[in-house]
Order: structure tokens, then sequence, then C-alpha cells
């Protein structure tokens, strides 16, 4: 885990009021596995600080997520812990409620707020040297997302052209394959489209789990053995990835560390005197490749 520290911001003095011991946590959508159980991490977390937890599913809507940057609709809280798909700099710069707040995720890469991230760039970097180091030299990408674009999936991509030309591995424009959303159903049928192709494969990085587990499933279907026709590697290493067939070899960030880092910011700015300029930090937590069934040539 690495943390930078930069500006200063100043904050609302929580000492004037009276503490709820109740934070909100503003996620995109609990649908997507990595995202439920990063909110149940959270929400242990908050509990074992004699803390409440208030969830706000935004959908990565931009007004959403202004919205609850404000604290419009939302009780009287402590603070926020908020995870933006599309809020910006200038939004949260324009905050009605400047009470402490930390951001996960990349979205927003640098601002005056503090934020905890995994760097997305090395997980995938590191996903596509696992296949290379299994053997493979036509190596896959399915994820890049551009009707719907994502920092993260950007982000991934770069990481994976970057262990590319390292490795000397293919450089094919046929091997990237485009999803619209990071689901199974996106990673079978982005698949599909790279078998019918014709391009040859002997190994995919898939940008998340969910997408993987799609493409497994979309192999099986073309009689393609996992992993000894093509291996398979994800990105989060969510729980079920340890149960898919065959188990998947997966990135997995620290979660426990994001967690940690992330109270231990917003608790740092609760506790903070009134008028205070609490630093701004940025925290990047380490990611370790777990290697299963899905590579094991």
């Amino acid at each position: 885990m690495t943390d930078t520290p930069s500006a200063t911001r100043r904050i609302s003095p929580l000492s004037r009021r009276q503490r709820t011991r109740i934070i909100a946590l503003a996620v995109p959508n609990l649908e997507e596995p990595y995202f439920a159980e990063l909110t149940t991490l959270l929400a242990r977390g908050a509990e074992a600080r004699g803390l409440s937890i208030l969830i706000q599913q935004t959908e990565g809507d931009h007004q959403r997520e202004i919205d609850v940057a404000n604290g419009v609709g939302l009780p009287e809280t402590d603070g926020l812990i908020h995870i933006p798909r599309s809020l910006t700099v200038g939004d949260l710069t324009r905050r009605t409620d400047p009470g402490p707040l930390v951001l996960l995720g990349e979205h927003i890469a640098v601002s005056p707020f503090t934020h905890v991230s995994i760097d997305n760039r090395r997980t995938a970097d590191l996903a596509t040297a696992h296949l290379a180091d299994a053997g493979c030299r036509r190596v896959a990408f399915l994820g890049p997302r551009v009707s719907r674009p994502s920092d993260a999936a950007d982000q991934r991509f770069a990481g994976y052209r970057d262990a590319v030309s390292r490795l000397g591995l293919a450089d094919d424009p046929e091997l990237i394959v485009s999803v619209d959303a990071f689901t199974s159903e996106e990673g079978a049928a982005a698949l599909g489209r790279l078998h019918s192709s014709g391009v040859a494969y002997d190994g995919v990085v898939c940008s998340n789990d969910s997408v993987a587990f799609g493409v497994l499933a979309a192999l099986h279907e073309r009689g393609r053995a996992v992993p000894s026709d093509v291996a398979v590697i994800g990105i989060d290493n969510v729980h079920a990835a340890q149960f898919s067939v065959p188990a998947l070899s997966s990135v997995a960030p620290d979660d426990h560390g994001i967690v940690e880092a992330a109270f231990t910011e917003l608790e740092r700015q609760m506790a903070a005197r009134p008028g205070a300029d609490v630093p701004v930090r940025h925290i990047v937590v380490d990611a370790t490749v777990i290697a299963r069934a899905s590579t094991a040539r």
C-alpha cells in the first residue's frame, strides 16, 4: 500500500454538533459482485468501529452522485464514502455539504479530496504476465468499453497493452474485444465474437471476474478446454471465482486494505478540530495474482 500526501482541505467541524455515528456509502450497483462484496466488508468495518452505514445505490447516474455528495435526500451523517462513476472534480468542489469525504476508485484520479484506489493498470499487467508465464503467446483482452466508457476499463486495457509490449506477446487488434458492461452476459457475447472472427488465441484476460465467468461458459459451449486450449484469468477475485468450473484465476486487490484505509481517513477527518486543514491523501493498495485451475497449464 502506498500513501501519497498532497494538499490540504478544510472540512466542516463535526465537533460543533452532535455526532450521529452514521456514515453514508454511495456505491454504483450492488448487482456487480465486487461492489456487493466490498460493501459487505465496509459494513462490517463500520460495525467494528461502532458506526452504522447508510447505503445509497447510484447506478453511476451523474445527478444522483452529485445529490449524494451534497447530502440531498439523506439524513444527517458524520461522513461519506463515495465510489463515483461520473462525478467530476468540479462537482466535488461545488459541494454544498463540505463534510468528511473519502473517494474510492480511480474515476477521479487527482483531486483535492482523499481517495483510496486500486492500481488498475498494474492489475491487468499482472494478469497478462501470468498468462505469459503459463505459456500463452496470443492473449486476448475482453473489456475495453467504448459505448459506456469506464476509467477502470481504460486503465486495465492500458495495463494489458503494457504487458503485451514488454513481453513480446502477439500484438493483434483482433485479439481485443469491447464490452458494454462488466457482466457475464457481456463476457459470453464478447468471447463469441472473438471465436467467430477466426483469430487464434490461447489466453484471455478479462476486465473483471464477471466477464470471465461468461467467457468460461462460452468456451465450454464451443468445446474449448480450459486451461489446456485457452487459459483464462479475471480481475477482482470475487468469492465465486473459487467455485467456477474450472476455478478462476484472478488478480486480487487488497480489499481489507481498502476498507482499513477508507475508515482511517474518514475518521481522521471526523476527528479534526474545528477549522483544521486536513492533509489530502492518495492511497493505492496492493494486488496479487491468485492462481487457480483456469491457468494451470
